[in-house]
């Protein structure tokens, strides 16, 4: 139910607030230190700044300003109210900036790096984005090699783990779990309950991840990398899934490429007991603000798209 009183203490709040325009007039004079150039960037006329600057000043009882025909100076009442009023204009120009954003049809470029495991499903998203959006165009770069976003001028990465620059801004999706796989035509010939019996196994490696040529186990409290060296070492993970299949080996593989054929059968877990925790997966761009339409849905693709990958 609407309350009356409620409604008058609102009321009364914002008619005590100066005019808007006339707060804007003021910032501009005061940061050029002239009437002149804040109507020239405002696009107002001198008259107007002026009349503005008064109506102000008349609101709160203050002075903001010292005026001489040529000289402008901010008073004590003055430089704290710039203080006070500049950080809320920056937040109003933020929010229209992101309201015209909003509305803005997306398009123009967007530059996205990620690992290589993650390749088929980044594809499938971006060729989706592509096909909602006619004006956007793409450009991935699948690598795990750290890349430098504002260096080298993306929009946006992918990347699992702990971030090492607290610059940038990530957006959680979920969490990424990875583990070994066989066929089971291949582990009706071997027995594998231990890690340290590998070196007694045909093994299929993944040659494109960061830490090389090294598995992840974890044994106890500590995650330990033991060095591999398989029959077949590939570097793309569809004919590494593909090579453990036809039972060439066990291998490792991101949970969610194993999936289909764990439920089909065509591989099954191994040392399940010993795989290593899953770790954060985070979207992660330069800054938050000013992002462009463009870069601003497929963030919410991906993340939508991620978030029921990885559960």
């Amino acid at each position: 139910m609407d309350n009356p009183q409620e409604r008058g203490r609102f009321v009364t709040r914002w008619e005590n607030l100066p005019e808007l325009e006339a707060v804007r007039v003021f910032a501009a004079v005061a940061q050029l230190r002239s009437f002149r150039g804040a109507a020239n960037a405002l696009g107002v006329p001198r008259s107007t700044v002026g009349r503005r600057l008064s109506t102000l000043e008349g609101s709160l009882g203050l002075r903001l300003l010292h005026r001489t025909t040529r000289h402008v100076s901010l008073t004590n009442a003055g430089e704290i109210f710039l203080a006070e009023v500049t950080p809320a204009l920056v937040r109003i120009g933020d929010a229209r900036q992101r309201m015209l954003a909003a509305k803005a049809e997306p398009s123009g470029l967007v530059r996205l790096t990620a690992t290589p495991a993650t390749a088929p499903w980044v594809s499938a998203v971006m060729l989706d984005l592509l096909r909602r959006y006619p004006r956007v165009r793409v450009e991935l770069d699948f690598t795990d090699r750290v890349l430098d976003l504002v260096a080298e001028g993306y929009d946006l990465a992918l990347r699992a783990g702990k971030l090492d620059d607290s610059t940038l801004i990530a957006r959680p999706i979920g969490q990424s779990q990875s583990g070994y796989y066989a066929s089971p035509a291949y582990l009706q010939r071997r027995r594998l309950t231990l890690p340290d019996q590998l070196v007694e196994h045909e093994l299929v490696v993944f040659s494109g991840s960061r830490r090389g040529l090294r598995w992840p186990f974890q044994i106890g409290k500590k995650l330990v990398e033991i060095p591999v060296n398989g029959r077949v070492v590939l570097n793309n993970l569809a004919m590494v899934q593909l090579a453990a299949r036809r039972g060439y080996g066990v291998t490792w593989l991101p949970a969610p490429l194993a999936r289909d054929d764990l439920r089909r059968g065509a591989l099954v877990p191994v040392l399940r007991q010993y795989w290593p925790p899953p770790v954060p997966v985070q979207l992660v761009y330069p800054s938050a603000r000013h992002l462009s339409p463009q870069v601003r849905v497929a963030i919410d693709l991906l993340a939508a798209r991620f978030k029921t990958l990885l559960r």
